[in-house]
């Protein structure tokens, strides 16, 4: 009699719906929903308790480190000698003894301050880019601001809009979205790199913070304008294809031979874009239009691109940041 084969089961994923891809896709980013009841004043003491409070740990466990080398080197050495020394076994005992029992007592406190510090310093970049977020997208205007924590950007986006040339890596970090007036706007942290002169080396070609939105020009090729310092940094480097069709003081525009920008981008705009100046903690200014694309790159000081640790966190370069912010994108959606 022939065997009876078993039927199998297959076993069918029901499909998800759309709102739990939502849920999917904003645990794989770590979304958080940002508040907009942060002020200058309470972000800045927030951010001020929660360093101080990393900072402590910090100090106090490089103290201690500080002080055991010296104590442990002098233990090793005492052990050493005793071991070696001593001809009589009870020594090579002692010696062996304390020499296994610092190694252990070494590594306990390694595993410890490892375990320890890590988790607090996660917690504090956590809150500052929660904190400092909350604090940027107050504004009434605002609406629906998302903190993207784990998102970070790819080279591939930053090609297109041709700023920088040959750039090879980036860095990111705390990317948030959000509508202001009606236009859907991405702002994160950035660092962009081309490769150096030798071998795995990179060399910083912008570091600060960039804005991206969509608009409804209509034109071709595209527009460079940069407003810059009297020191220059972070300029752009990507527009061999490219003429100055205005210079003056601080400020330039590039784009194609005979282009008429005034028309393309607006009277109104090109005028106030000409009133913005670089003060303080802003190092320079590019933004980049073409067709359909937006998007400015702010250079910023060491008081904005470096968190704060060792230093208080300078709150009139944030309360900059906020503005310089808002000034543009009030120019650049007005059109």
């Amino acid at each position: 009699m022939a065997k009876k084969e078993k039927a199998k089961v297959v076993v069918v994923d029901e499909p998800l719906t759309e709102e739990q891809e939502k849920a999917k896709l904003e645990a794989s980013l770590d979304v958080i929903h940002l508040e907009q009841n942060e002020t200058l004043e309470s972000f800045s003491q927030g951010i001020e308790n929660s360093r101080d409070d990393f900072y402590k740990t910090f100090s106090k466990q490089r103290k201690i480190s500080n002080l055991l080398i010296p104590i442990v080197g002098l233990i090793m050495a005492g052990s050493f000698v005793l071991f070696l020394a001593v001809k009589e076994s009870w020594g090579k005992i002692v010696g062996g003894v304390i020499i296994g029992i610092t190694l252990v007592g070494m590594l306990a406190f390694y595993i410890f301050t490892r375990n320890k510090l890590p988790g607090k310093s996660q917690d504090y970049l956590k809150n500052f880019a929660i904190s400092s977020n909350k604090y940027l997208v107050s504004k009434q205007e605002v609406k629906e601001p998302r903190l993207l924590f784990k998102k970070r950007y790819a080279v591939s986006e930053f090609l297109p809009d041709r700023v920088y040339k040959d750039v090879v890596d980036i860095a990111s970090r705390n990317i948030v979205d959000f509508n202001y007036k009606e236009h859907a706007v991405q702002m994160g942290e950035a660092a962009l790199y081309k490769a150096g002169e030798r071998k795995h080396q990179k060399q910083l070609l912008f570091v600060g913070r960039y804005l991206s939105f969509a608009n409804d020009l209509h034109f071709e090729d595209r527009y460079i304008i940069n407003i810059h310092k009297k020191e220059k940094v972070d300029l752009p480097t990507d527009f061999d294809d490219l003429v100055v069709l205005k210079e003056q003081n601080n400020f330039a525009v590039y784009g194609k031979d005979g282009a008429n920008f005034t028309k393309d981008l607006g009277k109104d705009v090109v005028n106030n874009l000409l009133s913005l100046d670089c003060t303080g903690a802003l190092l320079n200014i590019n933004i980049v239009v073409w067709a359909g694309h937006t998007a400015v790159y702010l250079s910023y000081d060491d008081s904005i691109v470096a968190i704060p640790l060792d230093k208080k966190l300078n709150a009139a370069s944030y309360q900059q940041l906020k503005k310089n912010i808002y000034d543009i994108l009030d120019i650049l959606l007005e059109k």
